[in-house]
């Protein structure tokens, strides 16, 4: 098994991760009618996603997509942009300014500890020096909680965990985002 790609979140001009969510309305391209193949043994979901969080909300700007079967659909009238037959590179919508519907809470990691990587699945909380939590509201952001302090606490928990704990519940609980896991 492979660590997963997560998808990106640029707030103030910086990147984060997604480590964890509790809510639903991240845009997906089933959304669209689209069923991705899976891009590789890091992306088995077949896409990731690039958002931006400002003051008027939570945009999709970006998506990466693998190969999809039915063909793929325009996404706010924007076709992906297609590689050429010598990249390695995916189809990716690009440009995009799509304001989500996510209503939850949103917990973003930057700053990974790189000797706390877990080979399988997301990445944790515990692994990373910052990270903030958001509260959104159908796509608008309500409130930025900066909880790297109290995270610290926790450093390494889930790597603990991993390596000592029930196989197929660690496998599990690598490949899910669920807030609750740290």
């Amino acid at each position: 098994m492979t660590s997963q790609i997560p998808d990106t979140f640029i707030y103030n001009g910086e990147e984060y991760e997604l480590i964890a969510l509790d809510g639903e309305g991240l845009i997906t391209p089933q959304d669209y009618g689209m069923n991705p193949e899976m891009l590789h043994t890091a992306c088995y979901r077949g896409f990731y996603s690039t958002y931006e969080i400002t003051n008027d909300g939570l945009f999709l700007t970006e998506m990466v997509i693998g190969e999809v079967e039915e063909g793929y659909k325009s996404i706010q009238g924007i076709m992906p942009t297609l590689p050429n037959k010598n990249s390695s590179n995916y189809p990716t919508y690009k440009r995009l300014r799509l304001l989500t519907t996510f209503t939850g809470k949103i917990r973003l990691g930057k700053d990974f500890i790189q000797e706390l990587y877990v080979h399988m699945g997301y990445q944790k909380a515990s692994a990373y020096k910052t990270l903030l939590e958001f509260t959104f509201e159908a796509g608008k952001l309500v409130s930025m909680q900066d909880i790297s302090a109290s995270n610290a606490k926790k450093r390494g928990n889930f790597k603990k965990k991993f390596e000592t704990g029930d196989i197929v519940q660690n496998i599990d609980e690598s490949f899910s985002l669920n807030i609750e896991i740290e």
